[in-house]
């Protein structure tokens, strides 16, 4: 497997990962249709080019021995604050170490764009992603609130020092 930056060109293969593991994540909390429209509208072409383009963001991708994207990861910086906004990995690929990887990846990155902290958040209802941060050394330390299709959902906010 292999971890790099991502490029404008790989954009329709995260789309695509992304909307598998929503599907999969969510599928009996979030409606199809809501997937599609939070999909279309995250990962637009336009969004992930500035994304891609952003000097205090990064995304990077997994690529397995294939060359075929298997998951990805954004993350920002802000005031020593790392954000791990996004993390996904393709449903077919789970439990193989991908997500670990990547994470730490992004760990790493983060740290060297200035975090002294790191922080994700997860919706409540997706079990599998908080016990995944939690595997990992992150505590929960608040819940915040999210609208996703009119809905006000339950978010826990993650953080782990560095």
């Amino acid at each position: 497997m292999e971890i790099r930056e991502a490029t404008t060109e790989d954009i329709p293969t995260v789309r695509s990962v992304a909307r598998e593991s929503w599907r999969k994540a969510y599928a009996d909390v979030v409606p199809e249709s809501v997937i599609e429209d939070a999909v279309a509208e995250w990962y637009a072409d336009e969004t992930m080019t500035g994304i891609i383009g952003d000097d205090e963001q990064v995304c990077l991708v997994a690529s397995d021995e294939d060359g075929e994207i298997v998951g990805f990861a954004h993350g920002a910086t802000d005031d020593g604050e790392g954000d791990v906004l996004r993390l996904y990995v393709h449903p077919d690929r789970w439990h193989e170490g991908i997500g670990t990887a990547l994470l730490e990846a992004m760990e790493e990155r983060l740290t060297e764009m200035g975090a002294e902290r790191m922080q994700a958040m997860v919706l409540a209802d997706n079990e599998m992603g908080n016990a995944f941060y939690e595997d990992h050394g992150f505590e929960k330390t608040d819940e915040a609130e999210t609208q996703l299709d009119g809905t006000t959902r339950t978010e826990n906010v993650y953080a782990k020092a560095q």
